[in-house]
């Protein structure tokens, strides 16, 4: 409906003071990346380093610069992390934007592609680099053999 001065009387988004954030409708809450994200619905795991601590996860839906992760029980309050994406072959490291009590957010601020028959890339810890390599199957034991021959 018009206002008195012809423009239309729509309510705007703005904070009576300034630095007052303004929390947004959740919907637009989930779309606030920029670049397109995909669904993938892959297996992957979050490594917290220093401690090493190994959390197994699902990766929803991902994009150049973030990700949402459904993880089982997550620690309180993780800091940076990587994010290992097994079908990918990618590590991406970052920290979470948001949390909820099964459900994280996570913006990434280096992602590495890893050839498996590479070598592990400079920037790439080496827990991160072995623990890519276990989850992806590249470093299975070979089979033992449980035949013995006696003479």
């Amino acid at each position: 409906m018009p206002g008195s001065d012809g423009r239309s009387a729509s309510p705007s988004v703005t904070s009576p003071q300034a630095g007052v954030e303004v929390i947004q409708p959740f919907q637009q809450f989930l779309n606030r990346r920029a670049e397109p994200r995909f669904d993938c619905m892959a297996s992957g795991a979050l490594l917290l380093l220093p401690s090493g601590t190994e959390v197994a996860c699902d990766i929803v839906n991902q994009s150049a610069s973030g990700a949402q992760v459904l993880v089982k029980d997550m620690p309180q309050n993780a800091g940076d992390l990587w994010l290992v994406d097994v079908a990918g072959q990618m590590v991406k490291f970052g920290s979470p934007v948001w949390t909820q009590p099964h459900k994280m957010g996570l913006r990434f601020s280096f992602v590495q592609k890893l050839d498996p028959n590479g070598t592990r890339p400079p920037r790439v810890p080496e827990p991160v680099w072995k623990a890519w390599r276990r989850l992806a199957g590249l470093d299975t034991p070979p089979p033992q053999d449980d035949v013995f021959f006696l003479d």
